[in-house]
C-alpha cells in the first residue's frame, strides 16, 4: 500500500539516488555501494531521513534501514514518527 511515509521516503530517494522508486528499492543505495560508511549516522543521507520524519535512529537501528527494501523502511520510518509523537 502506498502510504504517505512510502511518497516521502521515495521523493528523497529519487532526489538522493537518480533513481525511480519502487516498493522493492534498497535502501542501501541511499549510500555508496562502492565504498559504504562504516558508521551510517552523520551520513548525509540518513540525516535527511531523520530530518523527514523528525526521528533520530541508533546506529543499530540505521544499520536495519540500510538492509531493507523502500516499502518495509516507509512503514518502519512512520512506525518510529508515531512512537516520537505519543
Amino acid at each position: 500500500m502506498i502510504t504517505d511515509a512510502y511518497k516521502r521516503l521515495a521523493k528523497l530517494y529519487e532526489k538522493f539516488t537518480g533513481l525511480d522508486a519502487s516498493p522493492n528499492s534498497q535502501m542501501c543505495l541511499f549510500w555508496s555501494t562502492d565504498d559504504p560508511p562504516d558508521v551510517l549516522q552523520c551520513t548525509e543521507s540518513l540525516e535527511l531521513i531523520l530530518d523527514e520524519f523528525d526521528i533520530d535512529l541508533s546506529e543499530d537501528e540505521a544499520v536495519e534501514l540500510y538492509d531493507m527494501e523502500l516499502q518495509k523502511a516507509s512503514d518502519y520510518l512512520q512506525s518510529k514518527a508515531a512512537a516520537y509523537e505519543s
